[in-house]
C-alpha cells in the first residue's frame, strides 16, 4: 500500500510451526519488516507484530498464488522471497521464471521430493555409503508381515509412513500383538506408504545445514536435554553434512535426524527435513541465524560457518530469571531474539500455556497428597 512502510522480506509457507520461528529469526537479525504468505492456518499470526501484513492463499491455486506474490514484489522491488516449508519450495518450483520476486536458496523439485520422502532419503544414504538404519519397503498396512520383518530387522522394530513430520503415524514395534492392535487392526492407522526400519537405541541429535549449489555454507549439530537444546562440535556428523550437499548438489536449508548408538557410538541418519525447523530459534540464539545466512549474496569459502557450542533453553524466557537482565539489556542479535520470543502475542501465549500447566501439575500432586492421606486415615 502507498505510503506504507517497505517490506524486507516475503515469508511463503502453510506451516505456523515453522513461520514463527522464521519470523522470529528475521527480527532478530535487524527489525526486518517481513510478510507473510500462507493459509488460514497461519492466518492467526498476522496480529503478531513480528508480521508486517499477512495474505492468504490457496497453494493448489499457482496462477492465484503468482499474482499474490508479484503483487508484493511490485510495491516492495527489494524484497526477498524466503519459502520456509516443502509446500512453500514446491509452489516456487512449479511457478519458477513467472515470479517477479527473488527467493533464497531452495531445492529443485526432484531433490526436494527425494529428501521429503524417508524411503527415497534411505536409498539416498545408501547409494552415497552414508550410514543409515537398515530399511524395508512397506507400502500398505497389509503387507506387514511380523515374521519376515522381524526376521530381517530384529525386535524392536519401526513402522513409519514415509511423508509425514512430527513423529505422526510413528511405532515402535515390540511384539506380534502389539503390530495387530495398533496398526493392522487398528481402522484409525490409514498412513500409507509405509516402512519398516530397524529401531537404534541410542540419543538423538541433528544436523542443521545451509548449502549454495551443494557447497555447505553453514552448519550445526545439536543434541537435547528435557529441557534445553546444546550445540556440540562433531567432525563426523560435519563431514556428512558436507558429503550429503555434494552428491545432492543441494540448494537451500536442511535438518537431519540422526541417532547417536548407546553401545557403539556410530551415528546413524534417520531423516531429513528439505526445509527450515522447528527449533530454528536455539540456533540464532546461540549465534548462528540460518535465515539470515540464506539470504546472503556471498561469494563461496572453503570453511562453512559452523556453530559447536551454546546451549538453549526451551522454556519461556520469563520463566527463567538468568534471563531477566538480558531481555531489557542485550542488543546483540541473541538478546532480539530473546525478546522476540518473550514478549511477541505467541510467546505470551506460549507462557500462559506453560503457567496453566506448571498450575494442573501442582493440583495433581496436592489431588493425589490428599487422597493418599484420606486413604490411610480410612485404613487406620
Amino acid at each position: 500500500m502507498k505510503g506504507e512502510p517497505m517490506i524486507d522480506f516475503v515469508l511463503l509457507g502453510n506451516s505456523t510451526r515453522l513461520a514463527l520461528p522464521v519470523l522470529q529469526a528475521m527480527h532478530s537479525a535487524g527489525n526486518f519488516r517481513c510478510a507473510l504468505v500462507g493459509s488460514p492456518q497461519t492466518a492467526a499470526l498476522k496480529w503478531s507484530h513480528l508480521c508486517s501484513q499477512h495474505a492468504v492463499i490457496e497453494f493448489t491455486q499457482d496462477d492465484a498464488a503468482v499474482r499474490v506474490l508479484n503483487r508484493m514484489a511490485q510495491q516492495n522491488p527489494q524484497a526477498i522471497l524466503i519459502p520456509f516449508d516443502c509446500e512453500a519450495i514446491r509452489l516456487v518450483n512449479r511457478v519458477e521464471g513467472r515470479l517477479g520476486i527473488k527467493s533464497i536458496p531452495v531445492p529443485n523439485l526432484a531433490t526436494l521430493n527425494m529428501f521429503d520422502d524417508k524411503w527415497t532419503f534411505a536409498q539416498f544414504c545408501l547409494a552415497n555409503d552414508l550410514p543409515v538404519p537398515k530399511t524395508r519397503f512397506v507400502g500398505s498396512k497389509s503387507n506387514l508381515d511380523f515374521s519376515v520383518i522381524e526376521a530381517e530387522l530384529g525386535l524392536p522394530f519401526i513402522v513409519k509412513p514415509i511423508n509425514e513430520s512430527g513423529s505422526y503415524g510413528v511405532l515402535v514395534v515390540h511384539s506380534r500383538e502389539e503390530l495387530e492392535q495398533k496398526i493392522l487392526n487398528n481402522e484409525a492407522y490409514q498412513c500409507r506408504p509405509l516402512i519398516a526400519q530397524k529401531f537404534i537405541k541410542g540419543a538423538d541429535m541433528c544436523i542443521n545445514l545451509l548449502a549454495v549449489g551443494g557447497q555447505l555454507r553453514a552448519v550445526s549439530v545439536h543434541k537435547s536435554g528435557t529441557t534445553f537444546i546444546e550445540f556440540v562440535p562433531h567432525v563426523e556428523l560435519e563431514a556428512i553434512a558436507e558429503k550429503i550437499c555434494f552428491a545432492s548438489g543441494y540448494n537451500g536449508v536442511m535438518n537431519l535426524d540422526v541417532r547417536l548408538e548407546t553401545h557403539t557410538g556410530r551415528v546413524f541418519l534417520i531423516e531429513s527435513n528439505p526445509r527450515f525447523w522447528a527449533t530454528l530459534a536455539s540456533t540464532v540464539a546461540c549465534g548462528l541465524n540460518f535465515a539470515a545466512e540464506s539470504v546472503k549474496r556471498t561469494e563461496p569459502t572453503d570453511v562453512p560457518r559452523r556453530l559447536s557450542a551454546g546451549r538453549f533453553y526451551a522454556r519461556h524466557p520469563l520463566l527463567k530469571p538468568s534471563s531477566w537482565w538480558r531481555l531489557v539489556s542485550d542488543p546483540t542479535e541473541s538478546g532480539r531474539m530473546l525478546r522476540a520470543r518473550a514478549f511477541d502475542l505467541y510467546g505470551l501465549g506460549e507462557l500462559v500455556r506453560h503457567l496453566l500447566a506448571m498450575i494442573g501439575k501442582n493440583w495433581q500432586r496436592v489431588m493425589v497428597r490428599k487422597c493418599s492421606a484420606t486413604s490411610a486415615g480410612t485404613q487406620s
